[in-house]
């Protein structure tokens, strides 16, 4: 058997790789709508706060179509049985190089969540 070690894999344009047709998420982010801040993302190129719990996700590199998968999450408040759940926004579908959320309580009252979470999984284009 052999094994492949290697510290950086580059491009043949001396880039870094890029994962095509392969199951790896090509987006995720994590992101306090609270405070409008990221923590931690890839693949983002920004965030549209649109309103209280509605935020859209701008894609770097665009996906091959709109029919990717969308998984999310999201906090409850801290002390509390406020929980929250992350959705795609009812008013606007997934494009290839963008998707918007809609976070919400289990009354269905929109919340800017301190922890929202989500990856995109599916094809780049």
């Amino acid at each position: 058997m052999s094994t492949l070690k290697a510290d950086t894999i580059q491009s043949t344009g001396g880039g870094a790789a890029t994962l095509t047709k392969q199951a790896a998420a090509k987006v995720y982010i994590r992101r306090d709508f609270n405070n409008n801040v990221t923590d931690s993302s890839f693949n983002i190129a920004s965030v549209t706060d649109n309103a209280l719990g509605d935020q859209t996700m701008n894609i770097s590199s665009a996906m091959s179509a709109a029919t990717y998968s969308i998984v999310g999450m999201a906090s409850r408040k801290a002390n509390s049985l406020d929980f929250h759940v992350v959705m795609v926004h009812d008013s606007a579908d997934p494009t290839a190089s963008a998707y918007r959320l809609r976070v919400a309580n289990v009354s269905g009252s929109d919340k800017d969540a301190e922890f929202v979470s989500t990856s995109v999984d599916g094809d780049l284009a």
